[in-house]
């Protein structure tokens, strides 16, 4: 064994496991001052839930006490990086919600690459994590009315870091609307490292994470979201916040909510192909959101290709950049 190997054999450790509910796979890059490491975990997944909940909910009488009443929901999918979670819970009141979620994922362990390049004469290591085209959509909406003693929801929407996050608390009248959006495509890494220490660590998914969200809120309203960077901070353990933002609002408001987050890594040998980025996003939005993936047919839906706006139904086209967060 070569010199050059053994280090590698030192410094790398890659596993790729499976069952019958889901494929994982993980690497550790460790040196003499630091070391970094990735977890995947995906499933071939179709989901899909519909709700709908009408009544009142009232003091129910038992073995000659009144109990006092109340309602709970709590909703949470996610597969990969992709997450959705939903809590409500109310006290005595005429309660209203529906719900609608669908999610589809793929993976495709075989087509995973993980490349190590070392000039010669160089002590710098090239590791690039390429190809993993392990794709999920998912889309949700959400409605609650609500008029009685109190009711609390919170709402959350995370993708590979990025997230978004919308709360009512304490309110007496709440009526909400909440409509998401979250794909994930694919995602690629590339580490540089010497025996000595990573220099640099870039995480890249091709990514984006769209809510709409409108209220009448009489309570507390937190809203939040946050953008993160692809790049690796050893000192902290952790990758940089790029934007974020909280907000809190204390009594009868009216509230509207668009946020739009996207990351775009191209491959370089590959911009004019049409598999690559560039191509995918400018030229095969899927359809209005009144069909969308969910309506196309099985053999479009395997590339798992991007969503047209779930907010206005017309087309959204972007180039030239790598990350970006769009709000109003």
């Amino acid at each position: 064994m070569n010199k050059q190997a053994l280090t590698l054999s030192l410094i790398i450790f890659v596993a790729l496991t499976s069952n019958a509910i889901a494929v994982h796979w993980s690497s550790s890059i460790h040196t003499v001052s630091n070391h970094w490491s990735i977890y995947r975990e995906g499933g071939n997944i179709s989901f899909g839930l519909s709700s709908l909940v009408d009544g009142r909910t009232s003091p129910v009488e038992s073995r000659g006490r009144i109990l006092r009443p109340y309602q709970a929901c709590y909703e949470e999918v996610g597969t990969n990086d992709v997450r959705l979670r939903q809590r409500t819970s109310s006290l005595e009141g005429r309660y209203k919600a529906s719900d609608e979620i669908k999610m589809q994922s793929a993976v495709y362990p075989d087509e995973i690459e993980i490349i190590v390049d070392k000039p010669a004469g160089s002590e710098l290591f090239t590791i690039e994590y390429k190809n993993e085209i392990w794709p999920v959509a998912l889309t949700a909406s959400r409605t609650i009315d609500y008029s009685g003693q109190q009711i609390n929801t919170r709402y959350f929407e995370e993708n590979s870091g990025d997230f978004i996050g919308t709360s009512f608390l304490y309110n007496h009248e709440l009526s909400t609307q909440q409509r998401s959006v979250i794909w994930l495509k694919r995602m690629n890494a590339t580490v540089l490292a010497t025996n000595d220490a990573i220099l640099l660590a870039e995480f890249k998914p091709t990514k984006y994470i769209g809510s709409l969200m409108r209220a009448n809120s009489t309570g507390i309203s937190d809203l939040s979201y946050r953008l993160r960077s692809s790049q690796y901070d050893f000192k902290h353990q952790s990758y940089p916040v790029l934007s974020e933002e909280e907000e809190r609002y204390y009594g009868t408001y009216d509230l509207a909510r668009k946020i739009e987050m996207r990351s775009l890594f191209e491959n370089s040998n590959d911009t004019h192909d049409e598999y690559s980025d560039a191509y995918y996003v400018a030229n095969n939005w899927l359809p209005c959101c009144s069909g969308g993936y969910f309506s196309m047919a099985p053999v479009d839906q395997k590339t798992l290709k991007s969503a047209k706006s779930v907010f206005d139904c017309t087309c959204n086209t972007f180039a030239g950049y790598q990350e970006k967060v769009t709000r109003t």
